[in-house]
């Protein structure tokens, strides 16, 4: 694994593991199940490990999205999750959580709403750390060429946890 992509995971990491003031007791985990924060956090380093898209925190795409960067967000749920929250800015394209199961016409609206500049900065996520939606929009982007790919990891979810506002 290269040093940016250590990086990366390092960082996402630490943002995933560090901040323990909505747990129960001592640990991340606001139910106090630390293993299910693990399990989540090997799935998203092996992702990572496996791919050759950046991982962006919630913290910094709200920035991006407040200083109007020029970039494309991919929501990747079902439409009814999209139709209820989602990021400011998002085009949905869902796709599901494993890259074999993904259909002929998921993948051509997909591709679709990355749109035509290979280099233009594309943002994709799903509902929350442990879910693969944004994992499969990052390998099919990665196909397809795209050079400018971030994956954010923690969703909508962590957007909301964020208190960041939604559109619905």
């Amino acid at each position: 694994m290269n040093n940016f992509k250590k990086a990366a995971v390092a960082l996402s990491l630490a943002t995933i593991l560090t901040g323990c003031g909505g747990a129960k007791g001592p640990g991340t985990a606001k139910d106090g199940n630390e293993a299910k924060i693990e399990t989540a956090s090997m799935k998203l380093v092996t992702a990572v490990e496996s791919a050759n898209y950046k991982l962006v925190s919630t913290e910094e795409l709200k920035n991006w999205i407040d200083n109007k960067e020029d970039m494309i967000v991919i929501d990747t749920m079902p439409a009814d999750s999209y139709n209820k929250n989602r990021i400011p800015g998002a085009v949905n394209a869902e796709l599901p959580v494993k890259m074999e199961d993904v259909t002929p016409e998921q993948k051509e609206a997909f591709v679709k709403a990355l749109g035509e500049d290979k280099d233009k900065k594309i943002v994709i996520y799903c509902g929350f750390v442990g879910c693969e939606r944004s994992h499969v929009g990052g390998l099919i982007a990665e196909e397809e060429g795209f050079t400018n790919v971030y994956r954010q990891p923690g969703g909508i979810i962590a957007w909301i946890d964020a208190g960041y506002t939604t559109e619905k």
